[in-house]
């Protein structure tokens, strides 16, 4: 009898609250204490235990989201500033710092929750509702290979970002490519316009459109692409569904995709995306596959993977940022971006990316590899 008891009193505490039920009066004095001493561990493990007991109020989900906050987990803490909003919508307390974790997990909806701050909030943080030049983006890509008929090509693009309200955004990127194939050269200057409304937390509407003046040689090939997508964001996951139609010359290509991307708990903000892309074009149909990957190595360090498989020719990504239309198809490409953080306003771009390219103008299926080198710059004004 003696060991039994022995036991019980070693094993006990291992099970913790989930073995009592807690009761409001002692979630809520307990997590007090933890968020007056900065115990957030052992607050996030008492209110976990409440929630799923059905114990809940807006200074637990409050006092939650400052732990998640303060032990760097800004996804967590922005769902529980979310959750703590639906008890009162006007505290501001919630509203700030609801703000403050959007815009530390790089959400979507941080422009959104900046238009639910007070004038007096808004004005010291310096956000403004209208703003022409939000931020200010440039990138430049150097690909390899080591093909005869074939030279490097380079790519460049210059963007802004402005702010037409909370809820509203607009990018716009002038860019350029150029490569020399079998002694002709082809350059193309390009302009793409990505417009974004979010209509709440939950829904947000995009559409762009994006124009190619390309020219082989003496000849020029004008094409204009449309995009239209419906994202939804749900705590942890977000989904998007999207479509665009490119006419280049005589071709038109159709191009729909499902996306979906979670979020796992934790300080290091894993990530992971996939995309299934459904073309048709010329009568023929193929399909894309992309699966993304990233995280956080530290406070100022974001690093991502990815893999992309299938025939890309003609291929948009990134809202139509991106188009495929190279005359030799790409059939597999993977990559690497590390994103580093200088400050509050500025961060560098480093890419590499590793491409399987096929001759367009080949019988015998030759296939060459091209190697990119990127980087870019984006500064927030």
């Amino acid at each position: 009898m003696r060991k039994y008891i022995i036991l019980t009193l070693i094993f006990l505490p291992l099970f913790g609250f989930s073995q009592t039920k807690l009761g409001f009066q002692k979630a809520d004095s307990l997590s007090y204490q933890y968020y007056l001493k900065g115990e957030w561990n052992k607050l996030i493990t008492l209110t976990n235990v409440a929630f799923n007991e059905g114990v809940d109020s807006k200074f637990m989900r409050q006092r939650t989201g400052y732990a998640y906050f303060m032990t760097g987990d800004y996804t967590s803490a922005e769902i529980q500033y979310e959750r703590a909003l639906v008890f009162d919508r006007q505290d501001e307390f919630t509203k700030e710092y609801l703000y403050y974790s959007a815009l530390n997990s790089g959400s979507e909806n941080t422009r959104l929750y900046a238009g639910n701050l007070s004038a007096v909030a808004a004005k010291k943080l310096g956000i403004k509702r209208f703003n022409p030049v939000g931020y200010i983006n440039t990138e430049y890509s150097l690909k390899t290979n080591q093909t005869t008929t074939r030279s490097n090509q380079i790519y460049y693009r210059f963007g802004i970002q402005s702010e037409l309200g909370y809820k509203i955004s607009l990018y716009q990127g002038f860019s350029y490519y150029e490569q020399i194939i079998s002694n002709v050269l082809t350059r193309q200057p390009e302009y793409v316009a990505i417009f974004k409304w979010n209509l709440n937390p939950v829904w947000q509407i995009k559409s762009a459109y994006h124009y190619l003046f390309t020219n082989v040689g003496n000849i020029s090939y004008p094409g204009n692409l449309g995009l239209i997508a419906l994202a939804t964001h749900l705590n942890r996951f977000t989904f998007e569904a999207n479509a665009s139609l490119l006419k280049a010359s005589s071709v038109m290509t159709k191009q729909v995709g499902l996306q979906a991307g979670v979020v796992l708990p934790g300080i290091s903000n894993i990530y992971f995306t996939g995309s299934l892309v459904g073309m048709s074009e010329s009568g023929s149909l193929r399909t894309i596959y992309s699966q993304t990957a990233g995280l956080k190595f530290s406070k100022n360090l974001w690093a991502e993977g990815n893999i992309t498989l299938g025939n890309l020719k003609n291929y948009n990504t990134f809202n139509s940022l991106y188009i495929y239309n190279s005359i030799d198809p790409t059939l597999f490409k993977s990559g690497v971006s590390l994103v580093y953080f200088i400050g509050k306003h500025l961060s560098v771009l480093g890419n590499f990316t590793f491409d399987q390219q096929k001759m367009s103008n080949s019988t015998n299926n030759n296939y060459y590899y091209q190697y990119s080198y990127s980087g870019g710059l984006k500064w927030k004004l």
